[in-house]
């Protein structure tokens, strides 16, 4: 058998008994087996070459298993160590599984246990070096963007700055139509590239790991810090938000998640209404459940595109411009977000006349 690095998988068989020592090698002849009659032994094969497992007995000369596998759990976390015993007493047990033992085989060794519990014990090491990879990878992941955000800031700032000084000299000048033009289109494009580094930082802070304890979140708060900073926000003229709170309904969770989620309903829901648009935000709670309903008549959603809607980087684009602004991971992240709080989001749609999206979350005991 092969490990993550495609070479074959390592076992350090360690025993003071030789037979036991090769009872186990002929058990386990799908991986290379390495033998050890002691402790220190062991310390030192184990330092010498890449081990994917140790299996080792409790009580031998010179030391015994337990302390081998602390050290080796101080040296190397993820280690994976099985404990053999013959003995059956509670305490040895406890003793092994507080220095975090993998798992244990029962003197005398039966082979088809032995290789059960060897598949077993590694099949849990390649889920621990996948979320170990995972883990990494977020935080890569969140080292990039800070940078990139850190990078960026400076010559962004620097263009505005720039772009403004430009524009206050070309009023002076009265310039052409066309140099007009041009102008307000740089403007456009700098304020669209520092508005997608922001949303790409925003996004990426609010599908990371969760910190602290959940708290109590009053939805109607949220809802309505939510929809002002996206009226704030909007370029959009003469857009309407209807509020219809009919609750004041509270939630465990992240409030700030919570926000973030329902102004990404609502930022989609300016984006493709016409000016002059109303957008209708419903709150109510039946049975222990709340129920957030955000209604608008923009464009709608083509059925054939319905079942990708929730797909990373997936945009529905009406008008097959290929210019919709955004990275089309707002109802990515709404779902991810309403699933960290136990709760559902859908979403019914008609093309030409508008969207409808529903969140759903139980409401918190008294």
């Amino acid at each position: 058998m092969l490990n993550r690095s495609g070479k074959q998988i390592v076992i350090l068989v360690v025993d003071d008994e030789l037979v036991i020592r090769d009872l186990c090698s002929k058990g386990l002849r799908n991986y290379r087996v390495l033998q050890a009659g002691s402790p220190q032994e062991a310390l030192a094969c184990y330092a010498a070459e890449p081990v994917d497992m140790v299996l080792t007995d409790v009580q031998m000369p010179g030391g015994n298993g337990i302390d081998l596998l602390r050290e080796i759990k101080k040296n190397d976390p993820n280690a994976v160590v099985l404990i053999m015993t013959g003995f059956g007493d509670k305490e040895t047990v406890l003793e092994a599984l507080r220095a975090d033992a993998d798992d244990f085989i029962q003197k005398p060794v039966n082979l088809l246990q032995l290789q059960t519990a060897i598949e077993k014990a590694l099949g849990r090491r390649a889920l621990k070096e996948e979320l170990a990879a995972m883990h990494s990878l977020d935080s890569l992941k969140g080292a990039f963007l800070s940078l990139v955000s850190h990078k960026l800031k400076t010559p962004l700032t620097s263009l505005s700055l720039g772009l403004e000084e430009l524009e206050r000299y070309a009023s002076r000048l009265h310039p052409t139509e066309a140099c007009h033009l041009r102008l307000v289109s740089m403007r456009e494009d700098l304020e669209a590239l520092s508005s997608l580094m922001t949303s790409l930082v925003r996004m990426h802070q609010a599908l990371g790991v969760a910190g602290g304890e959940p708290v109590r979140c009053d939805l109607a708060e949220v809802v309505k810090s939510a929809a002002a900073s996206v009226q704030r926000a909007s370029t959009k003229r003469d857009m309407a938000l209807l509020l219809e709170l009919e609750t004041s309904a509270t939630v465990l969770g992240n409030r700030d998640r919570l926000m973030f989620a329902l102004q990404q309903i609502l930022e989609n829901a300016f984006k493709f209404s016409s000016d002059g648009a109303t957008v209708a935000i419903r709150l109510t709670c039946v049975d222990g459940h709340a129920e957030i309903a955000i209604q608008d008549s923009g464009c709608g959603i083509a059925e054939e595109e319905m079942p990708k809607i929730f797909e990373r980087f997936y945009q529905v684009d009406p008008d097959a411009t290929g210019q919709i602004p955004g990275f089309g991971l707002g109802l990515f992240c709404v779902r991810e977000i309403v699933r960290q709080h136990g709760g559902s989001v859908a979403v019914n749609s008609r093309l030409g006349q508008g969207t409808t999206v529903t969140i759903n979350l139980t409401c918190a005991e008294e």
